[in-house]
């Protein structure tokens, strides 16, 4: 049968510097500044065409670097990496420029793929069908929300028509409805024997869709097989990961980084660490409940993480990709004597979910829908306007109402925000929330 993708004792190696100063010391300088970090150790790995893999791993595991470098957009640091044919990545906001629509982001990557003007052309309506932005297709993308990314890089990535597909996290934001019908669109390329490498901390997702597993642990591969061999060991592994502490984790990850894992036999665990991993989780027996609000919040600045499945939890990110923009917040949790809030990029607690956050790490105020009713103001030629009532630099769709000055603003919506009242209306065609000290009664 035909390799897709075959990966030969791939290592990626990156500098991690304490500060600019040491960066250039090791730039200019002969003598070797900075600690290595291995984010990848000699991974074997072949996909025969029309094979689906699923990439498991708690984070910082290595499958967001390893599929980067089978798309060709990470470059390995040794090893080899043989890719027959062309593979698309998909992941939120892979690819697209912020400053640029989401029509000129298709174009601009329909490019880079080769395609002449005639051919986008030909392509443009079918990926903006697809997307479902509608009018939204013309709006920059710094002002989309990471559901509405991941659906333009999505449609793209399918429409082209690529032999291999990866598919990086890009079905955890946006809607349940999109994620079925993206889910659908794989199905197709399934039925055509196409490869696709897919990658989600969703094991029902994994279970419904993939063939084969590959378990990254630590930058190293822990298994390989059918979905039914690797998926039971990997859940049980997650069942007493999430059970240990911060201390028995760091014991347990020198313990398989120190070890070769592909050395030991399975049955030659070390007994100590086979302790640290059935020992009791010390939050386990912890109270625990979840309550319905309606909030906004800032992230603060600082280093935070946002938990991606539940409080506390071991599947985290840094929140710095997050920060300069508001969420909603309809639910919190109570870890402890800890608060979480859930953090969205809509009003709701179900879809276009960012993560959970303790509460000391967001900036927040009550959200009180005020009225529905229609109202008229004259814009002062003030301020700005955004996309979400409370807004930050992410969510600016005006950022200067200058040109607006004496404009008519027809609201149809009325929050308050802590003690400040934000109205949302039209203004030339675009949805916007506007401050209302930037506003004055339109007098009849």
């Amino acid at each position: 049968m035909e390799k897709a993708i075959v990966t030969k004792n791939v290592t990626k190696k990156y500098k991690l510097y304490n500060g600019t100063k040491q960066r250039l010391l090791d730039l200019l300088t002969p003598k070797s500044y900075g600690e290595d970090f291995y984010a990848l150790t000699d991974i074997d790995f072949e996909a025969q065409k029309g094979d689906i893999v699923g990439f498991v791993g708690v984070n910082g595991s290595g499958k967001s670097t390893l599929s980067n470098i089978i798309a060709g957009i990470v470059p390995e640091t040794s090893g080899t990496v043989t890719v027959n044919g062309k593979a698309s990545l998909i992941a939120v906001s892979s690819g697209l420029k912020n400053d640029l629509s989401g029509r000129d982001n298709i174009e601009l990557k329909l490019l880079m793929l080769g395609f002449n003007k005639e051919e986008i052309r030909s392509l443009e309506p079918d990926i903006i069908e697809f997307s479902e932005l509608g009018k939204f297709i013309d709006q920059p993308v710094k002002s989309y929300s990471s559901g509405m990314k991941s659906r333009l890089g999505f449609a793209i990535s399918v429409t082209v028509d690529p032999d291999i597909l990866i598919i990086d996290e890009a079905l955890s934001v946006g809607d349940k409805a999109f994620a079925e019908k993206s889910l659908n669109k794989m199905k197709e390329f399934k039925e055509q024997g196409k490869t696709m490498i897919f990658v989600s901390h969703s094991i029902g997702q994994m279970k419904k869709f993939c063939e084969k597993i590959l378990w990254l642990e630590f930058g190293m591969v822990k298994e390989y097989g059918t979905v039914d061999e690797v998926i039971p060991k990997y859940e049980a592994f997650l069942e007493k990961w999430q059970k240990m502490s911060k201390k028995e984790r760091e014991a347990y990850r020198n313990f398989e980084i120190e070890i070769d894992p592909k050395k030991l036999l399975k049955d030659e665990e070390s007994e100590a660490v086979q302790t640290i991993i059935d020992k009791d989780h010390p939050f386990e027996n912890t109270k625990y409940s979840e309550n319905a609000i309606s909030k906004m919040g800032h992230i603060k600045g600082g280093k935070s993480v946002i938990y991606s499945q539940e409080p506390h939890s071991n599947f985290n990110m840094p929140s710095d990709s997050y920060k300069n923009a508001v969420y909603y917040i309809k639910k919190e949790a109570k870890v402890g004597n800890d608060l979480y809030f859930l953090l969205s990029e809509e009003p709701s607690a179900k879809i276009g979910l960012v993560g959970w956050m303790k509460s000391t790490d967001v900036s927040s105020h009550n959200e009180v829908l005020i009225d529905e009713d229609a109202k008229q103001f004259l814009i002062k030629g003030t301020g700005e306007g955004y996309n979400r009532p409370w807004g930050g630099k992410k969510n600016l769709i005006y950022d200067d109402l200058e040109q607006f000055k004496n404009t008519d603003f027809n609201v149809n919506k009325t929050v308050k925000i802590g003690k400040n009242l934000w109205y949302y209306g039209v203004l030339e065609e675009k949805n916007a929330w506007i401050h209302h000290s930037h506003l004055q009664e339109k007098k009849v």
